[in-house]
């Protein structure tokens, strides 16, 4: 037990009023407790310099100061040789008495066989004595560290994430200027100049080019576009039904015109109802002919195929944007070039073309009027032009019979299409051939590669093949249902004959030469 000489410590006894005594430990010899320099709390002393307390008597000790340690040699040496040599001497004759004293107080004092029979340190009750908890909160009130600076913070490693948030691992969709661009403005028959939207197509310079280059056009007597025209001998050419073989009727412009008025007439079959039975055919055609029908779908995470409409102010360009108005309700993307200056056109727009170029924009349709504002709108969208419907012109119509500025336009842009290299799917006839012979009468007309007629095709369809216009394997012609009444046909002896060849199981049929 010499290991705890000169700790001073406070001692309770067990007597009734719990003495505290305190001291310092000058030995423990059989279980009694030799106390140096004892004193009570309140200051007062023992008259003896030195008091035995029993073991038994002690009710509680607490150790109140450790003895000083003794300083390190090194650090006094140099000290030590600037004193003399006498004090040196007597230094070491001190240290070596006192550690005679010290090997006496372990040994010459104790016995080994007392110490044996001591009672075993009971570490449950002492442990009992230790308040954790008021030391840790202590501890913890009195850090003021940020806790991700500790080493345990800096060594940590995140746990891999496994849920994400609807923004997280997600491929954003990019965005192109599309829902920015203001196609035209039709309201009360002409363009709202006033507008002060920012995104204006054309400025005052691409305006003059635009001028420019319809003049240059209007004075060109080009015949036709660059392709070899090679007519075909055999004169019996007709036009069959792909699956069946069999003949398919035709009619000539005016039994078609005759026709739609009988609808209208007695039937009460409109031209809007016309057009738009119409678009729906068309529109399933191009979709599944041309686009494909994955391009539409809800899979498809690219950008939305863009698709060009050339509406003439007729019957061909109501159904030219009663189609693309079709397209938009599937996800496509329709751009519509009006054959119509709204400043300088001598005639107002048609009710159903009016009806329709509203009904087209409020579906989110672009609207232009020029080759200018269709080359600005293009080159704000990523997604290329994929495919062109010609309304331009239809049976009912020729572009010779447009008036200027329309026939400059008109030319100007059937030339840019053919520049383009686009499919081309053409309503009635090819724009620019005239819709009676079925021959060229313009300066150009547009190289189509498909032609799709209304209700019936007409006959001058196979002018385009026998004067060369076209070879058989150049183009793909269909034939829509636009919903004409069957009665119609059987009111009338002469159109009796195309009742027998009419629709049965699908709104459109594909047609081939023989």
């Amino acid at each position: 037990m010499s290991q705890f000489c000169g700790y001073t410590l406070e001692l309770v006894l067990n007597d009734p009023a719990h003495t505290t005594i305190t001291g310092i430990i000058k030995k423990i010899v059989d279980k009694e407790l030799i106390v140096s320099n004892p004193g009570y709390l309140d200051g007062s002393k023992f008259k003896d310099k030195e008091v035995s307390i029993k073991g038994s008597e002690i009710r509680d000790l607490k150790v109140v100061e450790l003895p000083a340690k003794k300083g390190k040699k090194k650090s006094k040496k140099k000290a030590k040789e600037m004193e003399p040599p006498e004090k040196h001497q007597e230094e070491k004759r001190q240290q070596s008495s006192g550690s005679r004293n010290h090997n006496d107080i372990d040994w010459n004092t104790e016995n080994p066989t007392d110490v044996k029979k001591m009672e075993d340190f009971d570490f449950a009750s002492n442990l009992q004595k230790f308040d954790k908890a008021s030391v840790f909160k202590e501890i913890s009130e009195q850090d003021d560290m940020d806790p991700t600076r500790r080493l345990v913070s800096m060594n940590k490693v995140d746990p891999e994430q496994r849920k994400y948030g609807n923004d997280e691992m997600v491929i954003k969709k990019h965005m192109d200027e599309w829902d920015n661009i203001n196609g035209g403005n039709l309201k009360n028959g002409k363009h709202n100049d006033d507008s002060t939207d920012t995104d204006q197509f054309v400025d005052a310079e691409e305006s003059k080019e635009s001028s420019r280059e319809a003049s240059t056009l209007a004075q060109r007597h080009t015949s036709m576009p660059s392709r070899s025209i090679t007519p075909i001998v055999d004169t019996q050419v007709r036009l069959v039904y792909s699956g069946t073989k069999e003949t398919a009727k035709t009619c000539s412009p005016l039994q078609l015109s005759e026709i739609e008025c009988l609808a209208h007439s007695k039937f009460h079959y409109g031209k809007m109802l016309l057009a738009e039975n119409s678009a729906r055919g068309i529109a399933e055609l191009i979709i599944s002919k041309v686009l494909g029908s994955f391009r539409v779908g809800s899979a498809n995470h690219n950008t939305p195929p863009l698709i060009l409409t050339l509406a003439g102010n007729n019957r061909a360009g109501c159904i030219a944007l009663a189609t693309g108005r079709q397209l938009l309700n599937h996800g496509v993307r329709v751009v519509t070039y009006l054959l119509h200056d709204f400043e300088r056109s001598e005639e107002e727009l048609t009710s159903e073309v009016k009806e329709s170029s509203d009904m087209f924009e409020s579906c989110g349709g672009k609207i232009v009027t020029s080759v200018a504002q269709l080359k600005k709108i293009l080159s704000k969208l990523d997604s290329p032009l994929e495919f062109i419907l010609d309304g331009l012109q239809g049976y009912d119509m020729d572009l010779n019979d447009f008036i200027e500025p329309e026939v400059s336009d008109s030319e100007l842009i059937v030339n840019w299409c053919n520049e383009q290299d686009l499919p081309v799917m053409s309503i009635d006839i090819p724009s620019g051939l005239n819709a009676s012979s079925g021959t060229s009468d313009f300066s150009t007309f547009l190289a189509c590669k498909y032609l799709v007629s209304i209700g019936l095709p007409l006959n001058s369809i196979l002018n385009l093949y026998k004067f060369g216009y076209f070879k058989e394997t150049e183009l793909a012609h269909f034939v829509v249902d636009s919903g004409i009444p069957k009665k119609v046909f059987s009111s009338k002896s002469s159109f009796r004959k195309f009742e027998k060849s009419w629709f049965s199981d699908s709104w459109s049929k594909k047609l081939s030469i023989l």
